[in-house]
């Protein structure tokens, strides 16, 4: 193949069609890459997957035809098969190991859909299954693990339950969740796989729901379908074909999953095959170390139970054993209602009890059992009971969807296995437990639930112990959890170091926002933008290493005495500004010195980001936004000048390095924020300003007059703010006084522009000679001076 790829390039050469060369060199890498990867993972597959296969022909005396105790007639067994006839059948001892022949993708029949799947021994490895779902299949790690267990023979599905596997489904969706069912299309799995497609169709998202299937081979229906032919070498498509109509023990899977594990011990029709590798897997994921994991290093596992019989009071009893929190819905059903019924029960329980619920819930399937198989249910349940801290549970008529949501993340919260009420540790792995409850409440933002059980009055919380979670909550936009952490120890100067700022600003800041940024700036040329703009390219861009060639390599850092660097608070706040994080930044606000000048740089920031951004209804909030902060700038100062007149007005012309040197006059106005312009402390203000020294109380006619009759100054014809202490003096600075004030300059330029006009009129209409008049002198004099004046400007 790469000579033929090699002789088509030489020959496109010599036409001069290089390019057509490279090209199709190109695509032909790709397809010996895929070929290559596709043979790979069949090479890993057969060398770590077995199938079983009965070796030892134990007739089934109960069976009507000539079957074998693992299920199958013996024309069914391999060659070289022996019989059977002193020792009771055993898969372990009965059957044998050989390559798995079914794997690759599953295409369901005039449906469209495509998944995976593997035929694998019942005692595959965990960590060699997990390693070929996460690296081969290139699943991502997940976040999060939900086992639901239920209904396994088919029933008509409550509306309301429908909606609880719904947010189920959203939750596994937001949260990068695996499920685990049962893989048939069949009483609960088919619903939750229809609720998977539902929800798939619905929301248009990048990641699909992960739903994997756990069935038994031996339990599927036309798995004849799924076995490789001999000649198939790499990838595999196996068409699978969904009988419904069909009337047998056997089942078919189901169309909705994405993942088939389909789990084999050498028999035909014998159910629950499955479970052992179910629970080994799902115990070897909760017990994984992700450093990444939101949950505190742990993958986390939920048990999601609904109605139900004996397997699912096994898989709830096994689950509670390994520690595995269970989600009980009541409500809907047998031994869900069973273990709700009996776990508000006060008290040590008796059998009697036990079996008194197990009645009144599963009559006809408790009436049909032996003596000896009720009291091992009585057993299961009284075991799943002695752990009541792992079960939770919500009630059918009122699980909404934050009901469900809340009752997951408190489940999750009580199998981290801390109580409650222990007092708070030193202890190293202690407070790592406590880190990572932290961690899953606020990755599910239960607040009430972190401060009412976490932040107790018998724990102390070092601000370096917050800071992580302090982190995620920025990242995440957790403004109530920012605000917790600071009121219990967070120091937030600490906390952001240059480095954190950095990371939020490389690697937490949307690429569009900085686009906006840049467009505004380059649009307006103002200088905040500007200031902005160059801040946020700073902390993108400067911390980065490149090379300006092969040989330097340079790295650039934000000087120390940089002035953001000084101002960490403010650099916060901008971020979240920019990123119209409301409610946080809000929070942020709030930790800021000067907090008026603040609330207008955010204004003016969001108002002219809200300017050049394409989305309509981002830039009405941005709007919005810049509106709640010019309100507040205007509560904050109308308080101020309330307490200290003085006070107030400096503030108003104090500027900050870390808005760019920008005080709040200039940046309302640059704002145009007219409420906070408009207020009386603002006004006089400015009329002070407009009057200069001169008292705001003198009126205009007795300053025009004063133009003109400069004796009037001194003679107490004008009232003057401040007075002289030294009286020699009094006469000169009243004089420099009046005449610096802008009312008067202003006054002086009118008077000025009137007489120019009066005399540019005369000269022209009445006094224009072949000779340049005195008059005419005076008016190119008079023109001079303007163009000089519009030049100094």
């Amino acid at each position: 193949l790469l000579f033929q790829v090699a002789m088509g390039s030489m020959r496109h050469r010599r036409n001069g069609n290089f390019e057509s060369s490279r090209l199709l060199y190109s695509s032909m890498s790709r397809s010996i890459d895929v070929a290559c990867s596709d043979a790979d993972l069949a090479n890993f597959i057969q060398e770590n997957f077995k199938k079983r296969e009965c070796v030892f022909f134990t007739k089934d005396t109960k069976s009507m035809g000539n079957l074998c105790k693992c299920g199958y007639p013996e024309n069914q067994h391999i060659e070289g098969t022996q019989v059977n006839t002193t020792e009771k059948w055993n898969y372990k001892k009965h059957t044998k190991e050989l390559p798995t022949d079914a794997f690759g993708d599953i295409q369901f029949e005039n449906l469209g859909k495509r998944g995976k799947y593997i035929r694998l021994s019942c005692d595959t490895d965990s960590e060699t299954l997990y390693d070929l779902m996460t690296q081969h299949w290139h699943l991502k790690t997940p976040n999060l693990v939900i086992s639901v267990t239920g209904g396994a023979k088919n029933f008509a599905l409550k509306p309301r339950m429908r909606k609880i596997f719904s947010r189920l489904i959203y939750i596994a969706q937001s949260k990068g969740a695996w499920i685990f069912t049962g893989g048939t299309h069949y009483g609960l799995m088919k619903y939750i796989g229809e609720v998977v497609r539902d929800n798939t169709i619905s929301r248009s998202s990048e990641e699909n729901v992960v739903a994997i299937g756990i069935a038994a081979w031996g339990m599927i229906s036309n798995r004849e379908s799924l076995i490789r032919t001999a000649s198939s070498d790499g990838s595999y498509l196996a068409h699978y074909i969904m009988d419904d109509l069909k009337r047998d023990p056997l089942y078919c899977l189901d169309n909705n999953h994405t993942h088939l594990l389909l789990v084999d011990n050498g028999t035909h029709g014998h159910p629950t095959t499955e479970a052992k590798v179910r629970t080994q897997l799902e115990k070897y994921i909760s017990e994984r170390v992700i450093p990444e994991s939101n949950y505190g290093g742990k993958i986390p596992i939920v048990c999601f139970a609904q109605g139900g019989g004996k397997e699912t009071l096994k898989s709830i009893n096994v689950a509670i054993k390994s520690k595995i929190p269970c989600v009980v819905v009541e409500g809907s059903g047998r031994i869900a209602d069973v273990i709700a019924s009996l776990l508000e029960a006060e008290g040590t329980l008796a059998s009697s009890c036990v079996k008194e619920s197990l009645l009144r819930f599963l009559p006809r399937t408790i009436s049909r059992l032996s003596e000896e198989e009720t009291e091992s249910w009585i057993k299961w349940i009284k075991e799943v009971l002695e752990s009541p801290h792992l079960l939770t549970v919500i009630k059918i008529e009122e699980a909404g969807d934050e009901i469900v949501s809340n009752a997951i993340s408190f489940a999750l919260y009580k199998g981290k296995g801390c109580s409650c009420s222990a007092a708070f540790s030193t202890n190293e792995h202690d407070r790592d437990n406590w880190n990572g409850q932290l961690k899953l409440l606020l990755e599910w933002n239960q607040l009430d639930l972190a401060s009412d059980e976490i932040f107790t009055n018998d724990r102390n919380w070092e601000s370096a112990d917050l800071q992580d979670v302090m982190f995620t909550a920025l990242v995440k936009d957790r403004p109530k959890f920012v605000r917790l952490f600071l009121e219990n120890g967070l120091n937030l100067r600490k906390f952001l170091t240059t480095e954190v700022l950095r990371e939020l600003y490389t690697n937490n800041f949307s690429s569009l926002v900085f686009k906006n940024l840049q467009i505004a700036k380059n649009s307006y040329n103002d200088a905040l933008l500007t200031f902005v703009w160059k801040m946020v390219e700073d902390f993108r861009r400067g911390f980065k290493r490149y090379y300006k060639n092969s040989k330097d390599e340079m790295e650039i850092q934000l000087s120390e005495e940089c002035p953001i660097t000084r101002h960490p608070l403010q650099a916060l706040f901008i971020w979240s500004v920019l990123q119209n994080k409301k409610e946080l930044s809000k929070v942020i606000w709030e930790q800021t010195r000067g907090c008026t000048l603040a609330a207008l740089g955010a204004s003016k920031l969001l108002k002219s980001m809200a300017k050049v951004k394409n989305d309509i209804n981002a830039a009405g909030e941005s709007e919005e936004l810049a509106n709640e902060y010019e309100t507040r700038a205007v509560e904050l100062f109308t308080e101020c000048y309330s307490n200290d007149e003085e006070l107030a007005e400096q503030l108003l012309t104090y500027s900050c390095e870390a808005w760019g040197g920008s005080n709040c006059l200039e940046l309302a106005v640059e704002a145009r924020d007219q409420q906070f312009i408009a207020q009386p402390g603002v006004q006089n203000f400015l009329s002070k300003q407009w009057y200069g020294e001169i008292s705001r109380d003198t009126k205009n006619w007795k300053i025009i007059l004063c133009l003109f009759f400069f004796p009037l100054i001194g003679c107490g014809f004008i009232s003057f703010r401040k007075k002289p202490v030294e009286k020699s003096k009094k006469l000169f600075l009243y004089y420099v006084s009046f005449f610096t004030s802008p009312f008067v300059v202003f006054s002086w330029n009118v008077i000025f522009y009137i007489a120019f006009l009066l005399l540019f009129a005369y000269v022209l209409l009445m006094d224009f000679q072949k000779e340049p008049t005195a008059l005419e002198i005076i008016l190119y004099v008079l023109v001079f001076i303007l163009l000089c004046d519009e030049v100094r400007q």
